[in-house]
């Protein structure tokens, strides 16, 4: 949420691709030593920071899909952030059903 509200888009292969290759060029990937995950309620550079329950939101699945298939994502914590405690254990069960 906090990424995708700041301007940077990963709802395509493409954009999640660039928007990586973008923080790999700025901060460094080696500096990224957990994330948050979580759709967002509101949209595209809005800088407006409101979660939103996984594919609930502007961000959408397939983003999660993404991360869940991405090995650099392997050797960090990935941290569900979420506004529903009820349906966490749900969310967990589709991030892991994402995984190819």
């Amino acid at each position: 949420c906090h990424m995708f509200t700041a301007g940077y888009d990963i709802r395509t292969r493409e954009a999640y691709d660039k928007t990586w290759e973008e923080f790999d060029k700025i901060v460094g990937r080696e500096f990224l030593k957990g994330m948050h995950i979580n759709d967002s309620k509101p949209e595209l550079g809005t800088r407006v920071d409101r979660h939103e329950t996984l594919g609930n939101g502007h961000i959408g699945i397939d983003a999660f899909e993404f991360i869940a298939n991405d090995s650099r994502m392997d050797d960090i914590p990935l941290v569900l952030e979420t506004p529903d405690e009820s349906i966490w254990s749900e969310e967990i069960q589709r991030l892991n059903g994402l995984v190819k």
